[in-house]
């Protein structure tokens, strides 16, 4: 590729390098960034006293901005199970939208060596494991340049086969429970289970089946076997009290119904004090979470990047876990 100064009479099929005003006759005419140099423009910055132009002229082995950023796109999706769609390019840029409320997954190695490839295209995205909205915008891809070498594109391509995709949320039927003490008001109760409701309702879980014990062994050991035998997928209970051990109430409920504790605790924060377990009975395994007391409110906290994840049908290993304390602190 040329770039640079050329006469304005050589200029046939360059790309304008910045957007110009002119004028012809009494009007104004906006040339924008960009566009491809044809002889109707020479005539017209001729007759503005433009003699030299700047832009861009490509040889025989290069592809146009446009026309890279929509291969390099079209490979960048992950088939066509990726839930993603490419916005038409234009100035050298491709968006990528999720045609789904879910969970984008991708390996961020892989995009490392996707914008490692040459500093003439980049590759922004959200970060892995982000709750996103239909029609958002996932990721971008932008030519630096108006042109790509074929060989470089090549390569470009090849880094960027099937790396983005958005997991839908799959329908899961949930049980919460609250347990509560002498000192527990029945207002906070009714505020959980309405923020309770509003946050998985972002994840496409329309209703759950609530209840209310007392906060000690017995009774919420009891609560926990009926969600059992109501094939509960996921129980979430709310104890009077944080869970600061894994003797507690909330954990020794768990146990008194043959679950197991996968973890007690998270680097999040707020977050922090969560229980992960789960009870596997003889037709499937329930996920149980013993939920922090920062999850009473609505706002992002660490139970969301857990439930995100269940109800895309991921697994959760204490690695994603430690993993998650790079940015953890929200």
């Amino acid at each position: 590729m040329i770039f640079g100064e050329i006469k304005t009479e050589s200029s046939m099929n360059g790309i304008l390098a910045s957007s110009l005003i002119l004028h012809e006759n009494k009007d104004i005419i906006k040339v924008k960034k960009g566009t491809i140099i044809n002889k109707k423009l020479i005539n017209l910055l001729l007759k503005n006293d433009i003699k030299l132009v700047t832009c861009a002229k490509l040889d025989k082995d290069d592809v146009e901005e446009n026309k890279a950023v929509h291969e390099i796109s079209k490979n960048i999706l992950n088939n066509e199970q990726s839930s993603l769609t490419i916005k038409g390019p234009r100035q050298g840029r491709c968006n990528i939208i999720s045609n789904i409320n879910g969970l984008l997954v991708f390996d961020h190695e892989q995009l490392f060596l996707i914008n490692s490839v040459t500093d003439e295209i980049g590759v922004a995205s959200l970060k892995p494991y982000s709750y996103v909205k239909k029609n958002q915008v996932i990721a971008s891809i932008k030519a630096i340049p108006f042109a790509i070498n074929k060989e470089v594109l090549k390569q470009i391509i090849k880094a960027s086969n099937n790396c983005f995709k958005v997991l839908p949320f799959l329908k899961k039927n949930v049980h919460l429970i609250q347990s509560r003490n002498q000192n527990t008001l029945e207002k906070v109760l009714e505020k959980t289970v309405v923020t309770t409701k509003k946050r998985l309702l972002n994840c496409g879980i329309t209703s759950i089946l609530e209840k209310k014990c007392n906060h000690e062994i017995k009774s919420l050991s009891s609560k926990i076997h009926e969600s059992i035998d109501e094939n509960a997928d996921l129980i979430l209970v709310f104890g009077a009290s944080a869970i600061c051990d894994k003797n507690d109430v909330v954990p020794k409920s768990l146990k008194k119904n043959n679950g197991k504790i996968l973890r007690l605790g998270m680097p999040v924060e707020p977050g922090n004090l969560i229980l992960l377990g789960e009870i596997k009975n003889a037709y499937k395994t329930i996920t149980f979470i013993g939920m922090p007391g920062c999850a009473r409110s609505p706002k992002e906290n660490g139970v969301d990047w857990i439930l995100w994840r269940i109800f895309c049908g991921l697994g959760i290993s204490n690695n994603n876990i430690n993993y998650m304390g790079n940015g953890g602190l929200l």
